[in-house]
């Protein structure tokens, strides 16, 4: 027989003692052990018996061949129907698997290695946008708890919060979104639309306005009221709408332009037919500006909103914000030196917001052009009080000794478009306040709006439908409004120029 023990078998010479020792063969042991086997009680070895020796080379199979028996020797196999050329073929046989089965396991344990690192370095990317340019809050981790752990929402909560922290995430994600914006000229997030040259709107610019009634004729009649109440006591209300981008950008749109804005370009024509501007000015209570930032684009395409952002560019808040102040003149509430005033100039480029961009998941390097109002005798102070919603007010001082100034305590509330107007407009009054329309409505609920003189109510375009209805009579935002009017202003309301 042969007998396969260790990595290494030796078919032995006849002429090999049968007990022989040496380097590297198995000394002789209880029963189990292979030292000298081969021979039997009483009969002597079998010329086909082996040893079995460890060499250095693990996996190289030593096949000394054995010469031909003497005469008179029994050639007979120990087992019958057993051969040396069958065992040795067996052998080489299980040789052969031995050593293919090692070598997998091997190559088995390198690949689990490279993947447990693989799966280790995607923790070590570098994220392609900053934490903070994502288009959601990240989840957070759970406060652990026995009826979390025990339901199993703290692991479902930690394996988000892993997730939304995996930097390969924001790759994949990226690589999705460039693919079906430049590939497919579409966006896969529905709350982004792509026009022409692959420029993002958002989708509400075209879902808000068909979602909600719009009736001017109840709103004219509410802001008519309050305008009236505000009169008698020296106050005074403003609702100032900023346009949507794709309102100011409809040859982007392409031939889905006109089904797109079907709803949005009622309320705007409803708009302009309910408080109608006389000779480029708007007297009433309700200010537009769609023309003048239309007449803006058409001078400087691309200049008065951002590509990749639903929000205008510095620019274009500068064209709002002289809207704005020509009202005030208009209504005898602001010098009329003050006219084409905000007088800013363009002192940097900075970072755009690029929201839409997120939305769809790209990550985008664009520049906008940043302007910058600085009036000679006039000091500024600013800061920030606190707010329900964390979003905080933004408090602004100015005074001068020659300047004109816009006086009186002015309250702004507004959407994320007044942030790059905020800075334009601060220089040219003495007391102004920015509220969110978050705030305001808490305010409100709460029966505890701050004091003002002047409130102007900043509204973006595709949310004008909604909030006016809030300015009915009998809502609870036109009950708040018409108690602050009605009460008497602290001081008289300055419209002569200084």
């Amino acid at each position: 027989m042969l007998f396969f023990v260790g990595r290494t078998i030796i078919l032995p010479d006849d002429d090999e003692p049968e007990h022989l020792s040496g380097p590297g063969d198995r000394a002789a042991g209880p029963a189990g052990s292979f030292s000298g086997f081969g021979s039997r009680d009483g009969v002597s070895p079998s010329p086909f018996a082996v040893a079995v020796r460890h060499a250095e080379h693990p996996d190289r199979l030593e096949i000394v061949h054995h010469p031909a028996p003497e005469a008179g020797v029994d050639e007979t196999p120990d087992e019958p129907g057993s051969s040396a050329a069958q065992e040795l073929d067996d052998l080489l046989a299980r040789f052969r698997a031995e050593r293919q089965r090692r070598r997998s396991v091997r190559a088995a344990r390198v690949l689990v290695a490279l993947f447990a690192v693989a799966l280790l370095a995607v923790w070590l990317l570098d994220p392609p946008l900053p934490w903070g340019d994502e288009n959601r809050d990240l989840t957070s981790f759970p406060r652990v708890s026995p009826s979390g752990i025990l339901s199993g929402a703290d692991s479902q909560q930690t394996d988000a919060a892993l997730r939304d922290r995996l930097a390969l995430r924001q790759y994949v994600t990226e690589a999705i979104g460039e693919a079906s914006r430049d590939r497919l000229g579409t966006s896969l997030n529905p709350a982004v639309v792509l026009g022409k040259n692959r420029t993002p709107f958002l989708s509400e610019d075209f879902t808000l306005p068909c979602r909600y009634p719009f009736d001017a004729a109840a709103t004219r009649a509410g802001l008519a009221k309050l305008t009236q109440i505000a009169s008698g006591t020296g106050k005074s209300i403003m609702v100032a709408i900023a346009p949507d981008k794709s309102a100011i950008m409809s040859d982007i749109l392409g031939p889905r332009a006109d089904a797109l804005l079907a709803c949005a370009d009622q309320v705007r024509s409803t708009t302009e037919q309910t408080w109608p501007v006389t000779g480029g000015l708007a007297t009433g209570p309700v200010v537009t500006s769609w023309d003048q930032l239309q007449a803006a684009q058409d001078e400087a395409p691309g200049s008065v909103f951002q590509k990749g952002d639903s929000h205008w560019t510095s620019q274009g808040a500068l064209v709002w914000s002289k809207t704005v102040i020509d009202a005030l003149i208009a209504r005898g509430e602001a010098p009329g030196s003050l006219a084409g005033a905000p007088h800013a100039v363009q002192v940097q480029d900075e970072q755009a917001d690029n929201d839409l961009y997120r939305l769809m998941g790209i990550s985008k390097k664009a520049m906008v052009p940043v302007y910058q109002v600085t009036r000679k005798d006039v000091t500024i102070r600013a800061r920030t009080m606190k707010s329900p919603s964390g979003r905080g007010i933004a408090v602004f001082r100015a005074w001068s000794t020659s300047a004109p100034m816009i006086d009186g305590r002015t309250l702004v509330v507004n959407d994320s478009f007044i942030s790059r107007a905020e800075g334009l407009l601060a220089p040219y009054f003495t007391d102004l306040e920015v509220m969110h329309w978050s705030d305001f409505l808490t305010a409100v609920q709460d029966d505890d709006l701050p004091e003002f003189d002047r409130i102007i109510i900043e509204t973006v375009q595709r949310g004008w439908p909604q909030r006016a209805g809030w300015l009915e009579e009998g809502q609870p935002m036109y009950e708040s409004l018409a108690a602050e009017l009605g009460t008497p202003a602290k001081d008289e309301t300055s419209t002569s120029d200084e």
